[in-house]
């Protein structure tokens, strides 16, 4: 199936909104593991929602969320147009 097809028949679904703000997570979560690597990275640095260009990222602390600032170009692609992030908010795996 091709890309231009997939994304017509999720438009058609009414999800392809909840489609691509989750592939832009998951995009974002990569990036964030290929710089500090998956554990690090993971058990600090979440994304946790995008909307409406607003990327954001649920960081363990202060120094965790400064840290990152380092790939805030990596994760601010079209159609990312701003990243936040929610400081001290408890990052857990979804298991």
């Amino acid at each position: 199936m091709n890309e231009d097809l997939f994304a017509k028949r999720l438009s058609q679904l009414g999800i392809k909104k909840q489609v691509d703000a989750a592939m832009i997570v998951t995009r974002s979560q990569k990036i964030i593991n290929e710089k500090f690597g998956e554990q690090r990275g993971g058990d600090n640095l979440r994304p946790i929602s995008y909307s409406k260009g607003l990327l954001k990222i649920a960081a363990s602390s202060n120094a965790w969320a400064a840290e990152c600032q380092g790939i805030v170009g990596k994760l601010k692609t079209p159609p990312v147009e701003r990243v936040v992030f929610v400081v001290g908010m408890v990052v857990e795996d979804e298991a």
